[in-house]
């Protein structure tokens, strides 16, 4: 099941079907009626859930440990079924780890048996249900990546969540294992102080890797060892689990580890449940699921040999499913390996967190880097709870949508030409693209503004408010880009390459229209013509920046 957050422009956008929708429940007297309540506070409160039945409209209200539901509406499908509804909506709530779930409408005789029967209880608002809780944490594979799921599990902890079933691939199960010990200062303590050398033995893994030469160099010397020594050795890595993995944790802990691994050579996916009573012989299972052959050398286990787990299962969401788990946190950090196609039942609850942001070189670990991609996932977890908002950055409230109408209004009086692009689907699109999400149009000044950094290369680890980003913005403005040190992936360097090198890169687009603004003459018109969401965007930005500075 799928939800998303809606606004009153995704109502507009998407009429045809919601005016289609269904009163099933008796919240209101009338379908007009629901219909029409739910338009009032979509934005506050308004959520879309799609399964493979169909689409259901959901207005709820989440105040600490209560979800009150006080409408719910049902796009005409066959398939649904009062016990389809009722499930989609408690796997929502569950998706929102509240204690209890409250359905405010209208008590009958019929609703009584129906709810009561299903574990509900009669209160004078409608029907109450505390909620019960098995929930698993799966972790998939993705080698230095794995920083990310450290900075979740720090986020989860502070929600005070706590978890039946650890399943993990790769580093997804070495980190299970710290999540198992319970112990969150060793595993930031792991990470923060984590490079090459102590993951992988090959000749320059102590390199420096400040360039893209430095890392092509440090892969290269990577790869002849593997090829030399089928796999480089992962002594250095099983001398440090060994290292930080305390018995005593283990066996304190009441969660299970599920680990994936691949069994060689008929590659048949082989999980292995983490044993607190046997620590050496678990860690030889462990080391297996991060064995990314033929980088890394095999795992002979009970004259067996097993290799990295993603190449079968790297993100198990059907382990922890199988031993019965109502809510998966899932936490993709962009392994290699195969993720299964798993059907989920709509009564489980899936969350799914995975970064917008590329995290770096899966095979180099770099201190530096880890607390970064650590930090991203915290934040990131934090703004799926609501304690933050943004997509590509975050923000310590919801900024800039306020000035997103006397943006546009002026536009219009002003720029006449660049209004008339915003009135094209096509302007959207590109907006789309540029954002790699949706856009309502109630949250676009604050989508604007996080284009605008993205084209900056504004830092996402950081918590801005509304003055700080444009403060960042500023600096970026007036200051000549430099590469500041730390490892990333040959995709990060090629972009950077392109960005501050290349001529007509977005970032010299933007710039190029943010400084020729008033330039009026026909061949800027139809330079603006072709890049109108630069334009526009360089256009929003100067109009702020122009107020900040009327206002100070």
């Amino acid at each position: 099941m799928k939800t998303t957050k809606i606004y009153f422009s995704d109502l507009y956008v998407s009429q045809d079907v919601f005016q289609q929708s269904r009163l099933v429940f008796p919240f209101f007297s009338s379908h007009l009626e629901a219909r029409a309540a739910f338009q009032s506070v979509v934005n506050e409160q308004g959520w879309r859930l799609t399964n493979q039945h169909g689409t259901v409209y959901l207005s709820c209200v989440h105040e600490g440990p209560l979800l009150t539901i006080q409408n719910l509406l049902q796009v005409p499908s066959d398939a649904f079924t009062w016990e389809t509804l009722v499930s989609m909506t408690e796997s929502f709530a569950r998706s929102r780890f509240v204690d209890q779930i409250v359905w405010e409408m209208t008590r009958n005789p019929i609703m009584d048996q129906w709810f009561v029967g299903r574990g509900y209880g009669r209160v004078t608002q409608g029907y109450h249900k505390q909620l019960d809780y098995h929930t698993a944490f799966v972790l998939g594979g993705g080698g230095a990546h794995g920083a990310y799921q450290i900075g979740v599990w720090q986020a989860l902890k502070k929600h005070g969540i706590i978890f039946e079933w650890v399943a993990g691939t790769s580093v997804g199960a070495l980190n299970g294992a710290l999540v198992l010990m319970d112990d969150i200062e060793a595993a930031e303590q792991l990470w923060t102080n984590i490079s090459s050398e102590q993951v992988l033995q090959y000749p320059k893994a102590a390199a420096k890797k400040e360039t893209l030469l430095d890392m092509m160099e440090q892969l290269r010397s990577l790869v002849k060892t593997a090829l030399k020594d089928n796999g480089a050795s992962t002594k250095p890595l099983a001398q440090l689990l060994a290292a930080t993995f305390d018995a005593e944790k283990f066996n304190a802990s009441k969660s299970q580890l599920l680990l994936c691994t691949t069994r060689l050579p008929d590659f048949k996916e082989v999980v292995y449940q983490f044993d607190s009573s046997k620590i050496d012989y678990s860690l030889q299972w462990l080391l297996a699921s991060a064995s990314f052959y033929p980088a890394m050398q095999a795992q002979l286990i009970d004259g067996i040999y097993y290799i990295d787990g993603g190449y079968r299962n790297n993100l198990p969401i059907d382990v922890a499913i199988e031993r019965g788990a109502t809510e998966v946190i899932a936490v993709d950090v962009q392994g290699p390996g195969i993720n299964k196609k798993v059907q989920v039942s709509e009564s489980i609850a899936q969350i799914q967190i995975a970064s917008p942001w590329t995290l770096g070189s899966f095979l180099i670990f770099d201190a530096k880097r880890s607390l970064e991609n650590m930090t991203l996932g915290y934040l990131e977890t934090m703004k799926y709870f609501g304690k933050f908002s943004g997509y590509w950055y975050t923000f310590d409230e919801e900024v800039f949508n306020d000035s997103w109408k006397p943006f546009v209004h002026l536009l219009r009086q002003d720029a006449p030409r660049l209004y008339a692009f915003m009135k094209k689907k096509e302007f959207w699109k590109k907006v789309r693209k540029l954002y790699q999400q949706e856009v309502p149009l109630e949250i676009c000044g604050r989508v604007f503004f996080e284009c605008i950094g993205r084209l900056l290369h504004l830092t996402p680890t950081v918590i801005y408010t509304k003055e700080s980003f444009l403060q960042a913005i500023r600096e970026k403005i007036m200051t000549e880009p430099t590469k500041e040190t730390e490892v990333w992936s040959v995709s990060e360097w090629l972009y950077y390459y392109r960005e501050q090198f290349f001529l007509l890169s977005e970032q010299k687009r933007f710039l190029f229209f943010y400084r020729t603004q008033q330039i009026e003459t026909p061949a800027f018109q139809q330079i603006r013509a072709r890049y109108p969401e630069l334009a526009v965007l360089s256009a929003y930005l100067a109009y702020f920046l122009k107020g900040e500075e009327h206002n100070g």
